[in-house]
């Protein structure tokens, strides 16, 4: 691993701190401001799937700029600025098409900002063989960053809330006052983060991205079947989840109880993510990858069968094997995928799979919500996560290039599970 200073280190922690912990009051207030502000669920759906869905046209542009001047840090700061500038504008903000302009500005920064996460750790790990255990390391800490403002959010509106009064606008506009002041801090903080050129990477993998130096970044089959099951695993997990807040509303549930759901997943994502990365350094990415594809229509289906906001917090415990896995490793997939020339690249393609998905799948849960229930909407968001967990089971391969054998070191009795989870002959 390139060495670093401890002020470079420790400000790489608070960058991906602070990154992460926008999603603690974006992910449970986005979609109640909007229908505070009169947008029906069909509506936030429109402005999810219209805001999101400019990721394809604009996270590629992002990553090839990047690669091409072989820096990271300006486009970041930009991008927080960005996105931090349209979270403050919610304030201001009135009808369906006001809130896809702002959304459209702070979602695609927000997505460039984790893109580039992923490069800048990809860069720092090259050569060392624990690219699994450093990203990780890293990434840890923006999960504790979700659980505070996630928490503290929660806390701060219902200290402004009267007794019995709605989830309104006036309530909710302490979140988008208050949060996106996150977003400065990043570009901030983003100045002063390490930002590695390709000529300070160790020789090995210098030679190997010199030999790549005039190759166009091509996808390989195995990244296209992975790509593909990571669309529908996200259209699935995110169409699904944008509707959680709303769900636990309607089940009952205060400020309070929202935040804590929310936060709650992510302890258990953060106990996950501390160990994932060293396993799968050893073992492999794909057994990890693999449970948390099977888990996912599990976890959909439970959510049926909640019957008050308690029960549907213990179902949202899920969430930290499915995003303590998928939030760490698919970023390290992608980069043993890719050379070091292209690695920007190919981190805005899975930035630009998961903007489409993110596009189409809350769309898809808000009409699907608004026709026929929130519950009955889970359940066929479980059938399309079926659909990502049989294309990655069948179809995709093992990207570690040298992992210890499943089959061959696990407990023989549970030969034919080591085989379904690692691919191996």
């Amino acid at each position: 691993m390139s060495a670093l200073s401890p002020f470079q280190k420790a400000a790489l922690v608070v960058c991906m701190f602070l990154i992460t912990s926008t999603f603690g009051f974006l992910q449970p207030f986005v979609p109640l401001y909007m229908q505070a502000s009169g947008l029906t669920l069909r509506d936030v759906g429109i402005v999810l799937a219209i805001s999101t869905g400019l990721a394809l046209l604009l996270q590629p542009i992002l990553g090839r700029v990047s690669d091409r001047i072989d820096a990271r840090r300006p486009i970041m700061v930009g991008a927080a600025i960005a996105a931090g500038c349209a979270y403050l504008g919610y304030r201001s903000a009135s009808g369906l098409w006001g809130f896809v302009l702002l959304s459209a500005i702070g979602t695609n920064g927000t997505i460039y900002l984790n893109a580039a996460g992923g490069v800048l750790v990809g860069r720092m790990a090259a050569g060392s063989g624990q690219s699994g255990a450093i990203y990780a390391k890293y990434r840890v800490w923006g999960s504790v960053g979700y659980i505070f403002v996630s928490l503290f959010s929660g806390w701060l509106l219902s200290t402004h809330q009267k007794p019995n009064e709605p989830l309104s606008r006036n309530l909710l506009d302490t979140a988008f006052t208050y949060g996106p002041l996150l977003f400065f801090a990043i570009a901030l903080v983003a100045l002063f983060i390490p930002d590695l050129k390709r000529e300070s990477l160790p020789a090995a993998t210098a030679n190997k991205a010199a030999e790549l130096e005039e190759t166009a970044f091509t996808l390989t089959p195995n990244l296209r079947y992975f790509l593909s099951a990571y669309f529908f695993y996200i259209f699935a997990l995110y169409g699904a989840s944008a509707y959680i807040a709303p769900y636990i509303k309607a089940l009952g549930g205060d400020l309070r109880m929202i935040t804590g759901t929310f936060a709650a997943g992510v302890v258990c994502e953060v106990l996950v993510m501390t160990r994932v990365g060293r396993i799968t350094d050893k073992w492999g990415r794909r057994p990890a990858l693999a449970i948390t594809f099977m888990l996912l229509p599990v976890r959909l289906l439970l959510y049926t069968l909640v019957q008050n906001p308690m029960q549907l917090l213990f179902v949202q415990l899920l969430h930290g094997v499915n995003f303590g896995i998928m939030g760490t490793i698919a970023v390290v997939f992608v980069n043993d995928t890719a050379s070091e020339r292209h690695r920007g690249m190919a981190q805005a393609r899975l930035a630009a799979v998961q903007g489409l998905a993110n596009a189409f799948g809350p769309a898809t849960g808000g009409y699907l919500a608004t026709q026929f229930g929130i519950p009955t909407m889970f359940a066929l968001m479980a059938g399309v996560a079926l659909v990502s967990t049989l294309i990655f089971l069948f179809r995709v391969r093992e990207s570690h290039p040298a992992p210890i054998s499943l089959v061959k070191q696990g407990y023989a009795p549970l030969r034919p599970l080591w085989r379904l989870l690692s691919g191996e002959r």
